[in-house]
C-alpha cells in the first residue's frame, strides 16, 4: 500500500496500526497537505456487506462530532476494493502504551485523563451516540498531551437495539465490556461510563479488576463478580476515587452515574477532597446486579451464558442469511435508507454507492445550520424502508445568507442602528464608550471593518465617543462579597468595565461558595482615574464551572511581539472570559471549548490586547 495514491488525493506513506477488521496507515492529504489517518478496510472484508456498513457507520457516528478531545473525521472513500475514512493524524501514544510503561498511575494525573475522555464522551452522548468500545487502546495522547478518544467503529445511536457481543469475544475488548452489553441487551450512554471506570480502576490499580482465561470468563465475571474496591486493592488510594470507580462501575444502571458530565464533576470533587464520601453507594447497590427481564427461574450465570451461546448463533444464522440471500438475489428486499445530511457531496455520493444508491441533486437551498456544500435535505427521509437502487432526491447547502457591514463611523446610536437593520444587521446591546476628540454620542468605533461579509443577522458592536472625565475614585474591597453585590460596588463607585474570571479552585488557603469574589484587579484602595479605558478583572469562584459547552476554532492575524488573545461570553452578569491564551506574531488557529453553567445563545467577543477583534453568537448546549 505505501506510495499509492488514493482517488488522487490521499498519499499512503506508511503502516501505522492495525486493527480487528482495518490496518491504519499515515499518509498525506495532497490538496492540502495535511498529514492524516487513513483507516482502510482490511482486503478480507472488503466485500464484506457487515464491515462495509461498519465502516459506513464510523463515518456516520464521526461526522457529526466536532469536539476538541474526539479525534476529528475528513472523508470517507472507496477506490477499487479498497474502502476507507481519512481522519486526523495524532502524533503520539495510546493509554494502552502509557499504562503498559507506567503501570498504576499518580491520580491526579489519571483523574485529569478520564475527565477529558468524559468531556469527548459527554459531546458524543449529546449526539445520540453511544460509543460502546471505550478501552485505553482507544484512547489517543498527543506529543502536547492533550487526550482523544478514537475509534467509533462499533458506535451506535442511542436508542436504536444492537448488540456488541458475539460469545467468543466483544467487538470492544471484554476486559472493559458493561454488564448489559455481555448480556446482549440493549445499551446507553451508562454503558460507556461503566468502560469508563473499570479502565480508571485499572489506571490506578494497575490490573483489571476482572480477568479470565477466554473472553467469555471475563463477560460473565463483570455480570455476576462484585468488584473489589479500590482502597482494598490499592491501599493508599484516596475513599473519595475509590467511591467515584464504584459508582462509575455498578453493576446496576440504577445506581450508576446517569451522565458523562456527572461523573467528571464527582471526579473533579474526589481530586479536591480526597477523603470526603460525597459518591458512596448504599450497602444495596454494592450487592446489585445488572436489570435483568428474567427467563423463568433460571439463574442469571445459566441465563448469561446461554444469551451468548445464543449471540454466537444468531451470528452464525446471520452470516448464512446474508449468503443465501445474496445467491437468491432478492431483488424485493428493502433496506434502512442512509442519512445523508452534514455530509459533503462527494462524500454522500460514495457513501450512496457503497450501499448500493445512488443520489440526484434537485436543490440547492441556504441554511444555517449546514454550511455550503453540505447536503442539507433528502428524499426518502432516512431510516425509511427503500428498496436496492433507489436514487435519492438531496438538496445541497449554499450556507447562509451574507452581507456587508455598513459604515458606521459619525453616526449617532439612533442612526447606527436604522442602518444596520437595513442591512439585514442588528445592534449589539452593549455600547463601549470611549473619550475622544469627536463629537459626543457619535460612532467612533465598529467591531467589523466596514464592507466586510458577514452573517445575516449577525449582531455589530459600536463605541460611542464620551465626554473626559478627570476625577478620580477609589476602587471597593470586593473579595469576599457575592458577584452580584461586588457588581453594585463597582457601580456605585462609576465603574462600569469589568470582566469575569471564574475559576474551580483558589489557591490562597482560604475557602469560598459559588459565586464569592476571590481576586480582583486593580487592587482594593487604589485611586484610578476613572474613565472608559479601566478595567476591572473580577476572579469568582464556582464549583462546578459549567455543563454546557460550545467547540470555537477561532482564525487570528496577530502582529505584535506579545499578543493576549481573550475570548468572552456576555451573560447576564456581564463579560465572562472563557479562554486566555497569550501568542507571539503570526495566524492561528484556536480551537477550545468554552463552558458556562447556563445553556442558551450567548455573543461572544474575541479581544487582541484588550481591543474588539470580532464578535459573533454561539450556542452553549
Amino acid at each position: 500500500m505505501k506510495g499509492k495514491l488514493l482517488n488522487n488525493r490521499y498519499l499512503i506513506e506508511e503502516k501505522v496500526g492495525s486493527g480487528g477488521m482495518a490496518d491504519v496507515y499515515k499518509g498525506m492529504d495532497t490538496e492540502t497537505g495535511e498529514t492524516v489517518a487513513i483507516k482502510v478496510l482490511k482486503q478480507e472484508y472488503s466485500s464484506d456487506p457487515q464491515y462495509l456498513r461498519r465502516l459506513g457507520r464510523e463515518a456516520e457516528a464521526m461526522v457529526s462530532l466536532k469536539n476538541e478531545h474526539i479525534v476529528s473525521f475528513y472523508d470517507i472513500g472507496s477506490e477499487d476494493d479498497i474502502h476507507y475514512l481519512v481522519i486526523e493524524y495524532v502524533d503520539g501514544r495510546t493509554l494502552r502504551e502509557v499504562m503498559d510503561e507506567k503501570g498504576a498511575m499518580d491520580p491526579d494525573e489519571a483523574a485529569a485523563i478520564v475527565c477529558d475522555v468524559l468531556e469527548g464522551l459527554s459531546h458524543a452522548h449529546k449526539k445520540g451516540l453511544v460509543h460502546r468500545d471505550v478501552k485505553p487502546q482507544n484512547i489517543m495522547i498527543t506529543s502536547e498531551g492533550v487526550i482523544k478518544l478514537a475509534d467509533f467503529g462499533i458506535a451506535k445511536i442511542a436508542g436504536k437495539a444492537t448488540k456488541t457481543y458475539d460469545g467468543k469475544e466483544a467487538m470492544g475488548s471484554v476486559y472493559y465490556i458493561s454488564p448489559e452489553q455481555a448480556m446482549g441487551d440493549t445499551v446507553d450512554a451508562q454503558a460507556d461510563i461503566y468502560s469508563v471506570g473499570i479502565m480508571l480502576y485499572e489506571m490506578l490499580s494497575g490490573a483489571p479488576p476482572f480477568t479470565g482465561d477466554n473472553a467469555v470468563q471475563v463477560a460473565l465475571k463483570h455480570i455476576n463478580e462484585q468488584m473489589i474496591p479500590l482502597t482494598e486493592a490499592v491501599p493508599d488510594i484516596a475513599p473519595a476515587l475509590s467511591d467515584v470507580v464504584s459508582k462509575a462501575a455498578c453493576k446496576s444502571r440504577k445506581y450508576r452515574y446517569a451522565s458523562a458530565d456527572e461523573m467528571e464533576r464527582d471526579l473533579k470533587k474526589a481530586v479536591r477532597n480526597p477523603l470526603s464520601r460525597f459518591a458512596s453507594l448504599p450497602e444495596e447497590a454494592l450487592r446489585a446486579k445488572p436489570e435483568d427481564p428474567g427467563r423463568g427461574g433460571k439463574t442469571r450465570g445459566e441465563h448469561a451464558t446461554k444469551v451468548i451461546i445464543a449471540s454466537v448463533l444468531s451470528v452464525v444464522a446471520l452470516f448464512i442469511a446474508m449468503f443465501v440471500m445474496s445467491l437468491a438475489g432478492q431483488k424485493n428486499a428493502y433496506a434502512k435508507a442512509p442519512n445523508f445530511l452534514g455530509y459533503a457531496l462527494e462524500t454522500a455520493e460514495i457513501y450512496a454507492e457503497n450501499r448500493g444508491f445512488s443520489i440526484e441533486v434537485t436543490d440547492h437551498a441556504s441554511s444555517d445550520e449546514y454550511p455550503a456544500g453540505e447536503v442539507c435535505g433528502q428524499s426518502p427521509a432516512a431510516g425509511s424502508k427503500v428498496k436496492p437502487g433507489t436514487v435519492f432526491k438531496i438538496t445541497v447547502s449554499t450556507g447562509m445568507e451574507t452581507v456587508q457591514v455598513p459604515d458606521l463611523y459619525g453616526l449617532t446610536v439612533e442612526e447606527a442602528r436604522k442602518r444596520l437593520e437595513a442591512a439585514g444587521l442588528e445592534l449589539d446591546t452593549t455600547i463601549s464608550y470611549e473619550v475622544s476628540a469627536k463629537p459626543v454620542g457619535t460612532v467612533i468605533g465598529q467591531s467589523v471593518n466596514p464592507h466586510e461579509t458577514v452573517m445575516a443577522g449577525d449582531s455589530i458592536r459600536i463605541t460611542v465617543s464620551k465626554e473626559v472625565i478627570s476625577e478620580t475614585t477609589t476602587m471597593p474591597n470586593l473579595i469576599g462579597r457575592e458577584i452580584a453585590e461586588a457588581l453594585d460596588m463597582l457601580k456605585n463607585a462609576g465603574i462600569g468595565n469589568y470582566w469575569i474570571y471564574v475559576s474551580d479552585t483558589v489557591d490562597n488557603g482560604y475557602e469560598y461558595d459559588d459565586y464569592q469574589v476571590f481576586d480582583q484587579s486593580p487592587a482594593a484602595g487604589m485611586a484610578v482615574l476613572y474613565n472608559s479605558s479601566l478595567k476591572v478583572d473580577i476572579k469568582m469562584f464556582k464549583e462546578d464551572i459549567g455543563k454546557y459547552k460550545a467547540e470555537f476554532s477561532e482564525n487570528v492575524t496577530l502582529s505584535a511581539s506579545s499578543n493576549e488573545v481573550v475570548v468572552t461570553i456576555l451573560t447576564g452578569l456581564g463579560e465572562v472570559v472563557i479562554y486566555r491564551g497569550i501568542y507571539e506574531p503570526g495566524s492561528y488557529s484556536i480551537p477550545f471549548t468554552g463552558r458556562y453553567w447556563q445553556n442558551g445563545n450567548y455573543t461572544c467577543t474575541l479581544y487582541v490586547n484588550g481591543s474588539v477583534y470580532t464578535s459573533f453568537t454561539r450556542s452553549f448546549e
